[in-house]
Formats: structure tokens, sequence, C-alpha cells
């Protein structure tokens, strides 16, 4: 990883001395012998008798990786002498480029905070951060801390996400909440060990990565680099692993503790999938960005997806999308583009929400029910009536905003920049090399910065107690007396 710090201190001939070496090496001599037809010798001249069929054998790889070393090199010496040039080409083409120049640390961080807090214009816009050294280097700005794989993630579930199984599930959690009647009931339609591979491996897509989908389709976060860095490198998929280990508890626990934790992983399961749903149907709309600097933000954000999967599901499908009257085959390209109408999108909302219904009406039945084991029996009546109220209200909901939907996503053209997840922006310029910046450098600050001198025997005092509450109570066990807690001395 190259360091913000890192960039500042290199000196100019001892950086351009370095890597006229190592091009001269990698073009060059082998430092541990010369080659010739007759074999390798080393540096002591002794010769080495391998078989030249063994070095033909890694020609090929050889070249590669010197071609890729001369095209570095070329890169880096252009950007050295060109690299404000650079910056100027870019925004007379109508890229936005984000200037970052050698500052302090402190500024750097303001910097970074402002441009992952607002929103820089539409997704596809061309837009890129550039950091500039002293040397007049530019660099993409690239944020680590688990950014790389977090955004590989991202595009797995991005690609793997179904809205219809999402929609169908949504009345069997229901029923699974309204089927507990009581705490002490034992009599439960799904035991807690079902349910935890209901989500944990059926709806593993459709419950993966709730936040950053909030944070990325309604509050407009820029990139998952941008997400990361205001999450202070939080990439752990909190929501999930929260329901994941309740019903993992619910499953072990005793019967009334078993009922209210059961209760609560589904119906913490329930509104996973509603903000998956919300935030896709949300973005698909373009209804727009919540604002992202007020204190109450977040709370916002989470309202604003429940509220959109529970009113309008069915837009958050793949396959609901803008279209024309027309088949595609006989449609005219500007048709397809320009002039979107939602038609097709109705017709699939209709299809994929009348399939919900049928299996909700197929599982309702009692022979089904007692066939598989369930028993759905307690509050049918009212079970039924909630979910065929909210199911024909969302999917009329669904079918008037199709025409909302803009088709033009599908005939997306290529950007002259890269995608990246991994930039503050989203975009890269793939010519240039990228600077690394951690995120730790702006979350790992002083919790109280004016006990500077005394912060190293507040840690110590801390640890010491904690240690001595541990090994007291297990002095306590082991001379015979009962221990409840760790305060009881």
């Amino acid at each position: 990883m190259l360091d913000y710090a890192q960039t500042e201190d290199y000196d100019d001939q001892d950086v351009l001395n370095e890597v006229n070496e190592s091009y001269a090496d990698s073009r060059g001599a082998d430092r541990r012998g010369v080659r010739d037809d007759r074999g390798v010798r080393d540096d002591r001249g002794v010769r080495d008798d391998r078989d030249p069929k063994y070095d033909d054998k890694f020609m090929s790889e050889r070249n590669a990786i010197n071609d890729a070393q001369s095209v570095g090199f070329t890169a880096y010496t252009m950007n050295l002498e060109n690299g404000q040039s650079i910056v100027n080409d870019l925004r007379n083409v109508g890229v936005t480029v984000l200037s970052l120049e050698s500052l302090s640390t402190a500024a750097m961080m303001h910097y970074m905070d402002a441009v992952t807090t607002m929103k820089l214009g539409n997704e596809d816009d061309e837009k890129c951060m550039l950091y500039t050294d002293r040397m007049g280097r530019v660099f993409n700005v690239i944020i680590s801390g688990g950014t790389e794989g977090l955004a590989r993630k991202w595009a797995i579930i991005e690609s793997s996400f179904s809205g219809f199984i999402a929609a169908a599930a949504i009345p069997f959690t229901i029923r699974q909440i309204a089927s507990f009647s009581r705490l002490d009931d034992t009599d439960i339609a799904i035991p807690p060990m079902l349910i935890l591979l209901v989500f944990g491996i059926l709806l593993q897509n459709e419950t993966s990565h709730c936040w950053l989908g909030m944070s990325m389709m309604v509050r407009g976060t820029n990139s998952v680099g941008s997400h990361v860095w205001r999450t202070s490198s939080t990439t752990i998929d909190s929501p999930r692993m929260f329901l994941l280990t309740i019903l993992i508890l619910a499953s072990i626990a005793t019967v009334e503790t078993r009922t209210v934790l059961s209760i609560l992983g589904s119906l913490l399961g329930l509104g996973i999938l509603l903000c998956n749903l919300g935030s896709r149907a949300w973005k698909k709309l373009e209804i727009g960005c919540l604002d992202s600097t007020n204190i109450f933000s977040q709370v916002i954000v989470i309202l604003a997806s429940l509220l959109s999967g529970l009113t309008f599901p069915y837009i958050a499908l793949r396959s609901v999308h803008g279209g024309t009257d027309d088949n595609d085959i006989t449609a005219d390209v500007e048709k397809v583009i320009f002039n979107p109408n939602g038609k097709r999108a109705r017709q699939n909302i209709t299809l994929a929400s009348c399939f919900v219904a049928l299996i909700f009406l197929v599982t309702d039945i009692v022979d089904v029910q007692e066939a598989l084991g369930f028993n759905f029996e307690k509050h049918r009546g009212v079970v039924n009536l909630c979910i065929g109220v909210w199911w024909f209200l969302s999917t009329a909901a669904s079918l008037a905003l199709c025409h909302r939907l803009d088709s033009s996503r599908s005939k997306k053209i290529e950007p002259f920049l890269k995608k990246d997840e991994r930039s503050p922006v989203g975009f890269i310029v793939p010519s240039i090399p990228n600077i690394v910046i951690d995120p730790s450098i702006s979350s790992s600050r002083m919790i109280f910065p004016f006990l500077s001198h005394a912060s190293d025997l507040l840690c110590m005092l801390l640890i010491s107690l904690l240690a001595f509450l541990i090994v007291w109570t297990g002095l306590k066990l082991l001379s015979g007396s009962e221990v409840k807690s760790f305060w009881d001395f």
C-alpha cells in the first residue's frame, strides 16, 4: 500500500534512479548470473549445465513481465512530465476532476469527508478524483480498508439478488410472526432452526448488506469506497450478522426465551427484506437522494427504504424496466431509448405478483400444511386479510409507477473513465497509477485528546480491572464458592 505521507517524502532524483535501475535490471542480465548460449554462470563463474529447454519453457513469461515493466516505466515518465496536462485534458472532454494536492493529513481528511458525504451528479456522470504530489505527478485516489473485497461482494450480490424470492418470502415471514400467540407457546409454526436455514441459506443474497444497499441507492453514496470511508472502515454485514446470531441463540434457548428470540429474528429478517426491496425500487424510480448531513439521516434512510419496500416492492424486480409497446425486434432504436411507457414493466409485475399470490394460496391449503409439517392455523383469518390487502395495494402501486422507469439504462454507453468502486467518486483514469488511502486514519483518532499524557495509564488500569474480575471469579469457583455473576464478591 502506498500511504498518503509516503508520496510527500519522495526525492525526485532518488525516485528516477530507482525506476531506472529496476527498468535496466528487467531488460538486462539477471543479478545472479549472465545467460549465454552455453548455459548460466553465477557470480563465481561456475557454469550451470541446466537444460536450455528449461529456459525456453519460461521465455514467454519473462518476455511478458519485461513488456509490462516497460509499459509501466513509460506511463511513469509520461505522468511525471505531463501530470497537469492530464488533468486539463480530462476537464476539456467534460470529465469532472476533483483535485487532492499535497495537503496536511488533517486537511486531506476534511476534504475526503466532504467528497464522500456529498452526492456528485448522477451515477453515470464521468468524474474522477486525482492526487497531485510535489513532483507534479497525478494519481487516482483509491480507498483501502477492505474496499476491494466489499466491492467484489457487492457486485456478486447485485447480480444474484432476486426480487421475486424476496417478495415471496414476505408473506411467509408474516405467517411465522403471527403463529406466536403467547411467549410460552411450544407449538409454533416453524422451528427456529428452520428459520435460521431459510434466512441463512435460501435468502442469503436477499438479506445481505442491506445497509450498504440503502447507503448506495437511497442515501446516494458515490461508491463502495465512499461508504467504507464514511462508516469508518466497517465492512461487516451487521444486520445479517445480528439476524443469524439471534436465530442461532433461539434454536438453543429455553422455551420462553426461544419464542422471544424467534419473534425478534423474524421481525429483523422481514425488515431486511423490505429494506433491500425498497432501496432498489427507490433507485429505479429515481425519487432522489436523501440528505446525508442530517444527524437523523440514517433513521430517515431506513424508514424510507421500509416504506418503499412495503408500498412498491415489485419495482425492485430485475425484469421490471422501461420498454415500448412494440416488440424489441421491430421497434426502432430511438424508440426503445427515448420513449418508455412502462407497458412491459406492468406485464412483468403482474406476472410476478400473481406467482407470489399463488404461492401464498397453495401454502394456505390445510392438507399442504399438514403434509409439510407446518401449522399456520393461528390467526389465519387475520393473516389472510392483511396479506390480501397488502398484496393488492402494493401491486397496484407498483403498476402505477411503471411510467417513471427509464429504459435508456438498457442502452448504456461505456464511459471514458473506468468504473472502480474503490474510488471515492466511483471512477478512475485507467492510464495513470493509484495512490491508496486507508480510511483508518480518519477513524483512529484519540477519544480524549486532552488526556494524551494519561491515556496509557488509563488503558492499563482498564485492562488490569477486567483481568482482575476474570481471575477473581476463577479463584472463587476453585475455592468452592457459588458465583452467579462477576460482581458477586
